[in-house]
């Protein structure tokens, strides 16, 4: 029995170009943390606005990225560019499949503003209609599969951009905490994969510590709203 083949087109084939060219063009390295997220759930519980742990860790990402600007520039036909801002890429599952529309300027916008961008970004999912300036501009990529049940992967580097951290869910493990005691936390395993032709892997620690640092003391490192 044989079976005619379906020819990729349009966006999924254009989608297939850029994953092979970030894989097979891109040297790529991962690097794992564990962040106790006790007082991260604590602080979304005690906001006024509703707001996803997709946006506050967006606005975490943020923060660590201007402390760690090298990371957030783009590495274009040989040339690496600084970009001022932080534009944060979300990789959504859309109607057309995976597409990743991007929030610009993260750094500077409030927590309501973040999640009103991606409440925009879900709508426009259902059609998977999306604009070529709402797709382009990057210089970070966020991947969330946290609502499927994973608790830790990897991703491939969205190219140009430098990084991408793959974010699973939130779950409540054995941890010992900082009185060596054996106790059940809720923690997040997040998962950074970068471009190892321009970031090395100290200065992906220590942003990866730095993130850390803000999700694990969030009333200390985010802002109320």
């Amino acid at each position: 029995m044989s079976s005619e083949g379906k020819k990729l087109t349009g966006l999924k084939k254009a989608m297939a170009k850029q994953m092979i060219r970030s894989w097979t063009d891109v040297p790529q390295f991962q690097l794992s943390t564990t962040v106790r997220c006790d007082q991260l759930i604590a602080y979304r519980k005690g906001l006024t606005t509703k707001v996803s742990f997709t946006a506050i860790i967006a606005k975490a990402v943020a923060i660590a990225l201007t402390e760690f600007p090298e990371i957030n520039q783009r590495f274009v036909d040989g040339l690496v560019e600084s970009v001022a801002e932080v534009n944060v890429g979300i990789a959504s599952d859309t109607k057309r499949g995976l597409l990743v529309p991007v929030i610009n300027q993260v750094d500077t916008k409030s927590l309501v503003d973040i999640q009103n961008d991606l409440n925009q970004i879900k709508e426009q999912s259902k059609t998977g209609k999306f604009s070529m300036e709402e797709l382009t501009g990057g210089t970070f990529t966020i991947s969330n599969l946290g609502m499927f049940n994973i608790e830790t992967f990897s991703s491939i580097v969205n190219t140009p951009e430098l990084g991408i951290l793959a974010i699973g869910k939130i779950a409540k493990k054995p941890y010992v905490d900082e009185n060596d005691q054996l106790i059940v936390a809720s923690v997040l395993q997040p998962v950074l994969t970068l471009d190892h032709r321009v970031a090395d892997g100290a200065t992906g620690a220590r942003f990866l510590t730095r993130l850390a640092e803000i999700l694990e003391n969030p009333n200390e490192q985010l802002p109320k709203e």
